[in-house]
């Protein structure tokens, strides 16, 4: 089991609506999320991979650009993704049945960073377009995540 956190890359000030959920990527966001494709070209190996992503326009955005260098088998777009804290990313991931042993989800700071930190039983904080890769040596279902249970692979927090 693995898991790809992608914080999604730098966003406009203001959306067209005022919205905060319909901001897009900025010019700098989508060389952000270029530069993670390049990554994930790198890492990932054309495994193929279940997609879970926030509904907000610049992580859908994020995931359009990223995702070109994947194999996709699985993709849902959910709105309890959409600016979710660690006690809903925790939910959502102990009710998943992923597709594939590979997961890449995509969505938002706090939240992002707090569920890293609470897998990792360390401190992070995702940049835009912060990318992490984490394993789980000691689960075998997502059901079972818990504080400590990944272990990092590879981190790309850039700055860009």
């Amino acid at each position: 089991m693995k898991l790809y956190m992608l914080r999604h890359g730098d966003a406009e000030i203001r959306s067209l609506t005022g919205k905060d959920f319909d901001r897009r990527l900025s010019e700098n966001g989508r060389r952000q999320a270029n530069i993670v494709k390049t990554k994930l070209q790198l890492i990932t190996e054309n495994e193929p991979f279940t997609v879970y992503c926030s509904t907000a326009k610049r992580a859908e955005e994020t995931y359009f650009i990223a995702s070109l260098a994947l194999k996709v088998k699985s993709l849902e777009f959910s709105d309890k993704l959409y600016l979710a804290l660690l006690e809903g990313l925790i939910e959502f991931f102990r009710n998943i049945e992923p597709v594939t042993q590979s997961v890449l989800l995509v969505g938002h700071n706090e939240g992002i960073s707090q569920f890293a930190s609470y897998l990792l039983d360390e401190e992070l904080v995702f940049p835009t377009a912060g990318l992490l890769e984490v394993s789980f040596p000691i689960i075998d279902e997502w059901k079972y995540i818990g504080r400590g249970t990944g272990a990092e692979v590879n981190r790309f927090f850039n700055s860009y």
